[in-house]
């Protein structure tokens, strides 16, 4: 494939998208982020792959996550960058993910790797006849015949999945050739994680991993890597906060740089999928493909553990639900919030919080004693935070 210099791609991929209304004034709206990185004058690659488990499938170390994308184009742009894994969801963007993801791709489906989600509410009856349906439209949406992985998304406990509905529904799909390979996304992965070593249904999963949490499930996915499982790891930047950490702005060493670097070195890691919702997302990302975790990467990290230590919420902990009287949704609550202010998804957030039954909510947080402060073993203030949250994710 022949290298060009990005401006030259947005012009010339732009042009063909432009009868298609994707573009949308690209130099307008995205030249302004997109500054090459620093004595960088061609596209920076992917420089490494990775078996996905017993898939069959190689993926690049750095993959996408296509979380909060505004622009398709950007897609694309990681894929001539050498990204080959993409993965979206149903709800991503509220169905508009997909389209994100079909529009951009379409005409190298062949060349890349799709995995889309759908969330399942184990309360009520699954239909099997359901799931047919929320599946093709998932597929119109991405314009293929097949995704290559189909996921249960974020599942806290994978029992369900032993639904005779469920069961049915993916092993027509399989049959269909509409789906090739299944698997879940979980933000529990301390349960997850055990419970896949027992189940067929998972061959590639999705979970939480960082440097700030997930040391002490690495034997789990050692023994789900050795299973032949592929692991995917999100949410590896812990929060996102740098932006909010002034020492950490002007360092030499990139902080989603070395939280990319410290993920992959771990062996037992295929790829991982950090947002790319911009073009400099995209080269900053990359960047750090193939490459060690080094002194500066680790200093970088310690800096921000120190800094963020009280104030992030990990994502996969539960130590404070049970102690609320009112049954409020903290971590999902704290997640929201982390979408709205560190990963510019502040319209999804909003419309994440507006969906929790009301009773869930954050409402009256502040007129508690803070019973789930007490409880949090990391000494976070999560009542200030809920009702913080609240207040940013009410219209």
């Amino acid at each position: 494939m022949i290298l060009i210099k990005r401006r030259n791609f947005i012009k010339t991929f732009g042009s063909s998208l432009l009868g298609l209304g994707l573009f949308k004034d690209a130099k307008a709206k995205s030249l302004g982020k997109m500054g090459p990185l620093q004595g960088q004058s061609s596209l920076p690659k992917v420089k490494k792959y990775n078996p996905l488990g017993k898939t069959g499938f190689k993926v690049s170390d750095v993959s996408c996550g296509a979380i909060s994308l505004f622009e398709p184009n950007v897609l694309r742009y990681a894929y001539e960058c050498g990204v080959n894994y993409f993965d979206t969801a149903e709800s991503y963007l509220r169905m508009k993910g997909e389209s994100y993801v079909g529009q951009a791709l379409k005409d190298v489906r062949d060349k890349v790797i799709i995995t889309t989600k759908h969330v399942y509410n184990f309360s009520q009856k699954i239909e099997r006849s359901s799931i047919l349906q929320r599946m093709e439209a998932s597929l119109k949406r991405l314009q293929t015949d097949y995704v290559d992985i189909a996921m249960v998304h974020s599942i806290e406990d994978i029992s369900p999945l032993q639904n005779e509905e469920i069961q049915a529904a993916y092993s027509q799909l399989k049959k269909e050739g509409k789906i090739r390979f299944t698997g879940f996304s979980s933000h529990n992965p301390k349960l997850t994680l055990k419970q896949a070593l027992e189940s067929d249904f998972a061959q590639v999963v999705l979970f939480v991993y960082s440097h700030m949490e997930g040391k002490e499930i690495e034997p789990l996915i050692k023994q789900a890597r050795q299973k032949g499982i592929g692991t995917v790891a999100m949410k590896i930047f812990a929060g996102g906060m740098q932006g909010n950490l002034k020492s950490l702005v002007n360092q030499n060493v990139s902080y989603p740089q070395a939280s990319i670097r410290w993920v992959l070195s771990n062996p037992d890691i295929d790829c991982c999928i950090p947002t790319l919702s911009s073009y400099s997302h995209v080269e900053e990302y990359v960047t750090a493909s193939g490459q060690p975790l080094d002194r500066s990467s680790l200093k970088m990290l310690a800096d921000y553990r120190l800094q963020a230590d009280r104030l992030y919420c990990r994502v996969s902990c539960k130590a404070c639900l049970s102690s609320c009287p009112n049954n409020v949704a903290i971590n999902d609550i704290l997640r929201y919030a982390m979408y709205f202010e560190n990963y510019g998804m502040e319209k999804e957030a909003i419309g994440y919080y507006a969906e929790l039954e009301e009773r869930t909510r954050s409402l009256h947080c502040a007129n508690c004693v803070g019973h789930c402060e007490g409880a949090c073993p990391y000494g976070l203030r999560v009542r200030d935070k809920l009702v913080h949250s609240h207040e940013i994710l009410t219209v």
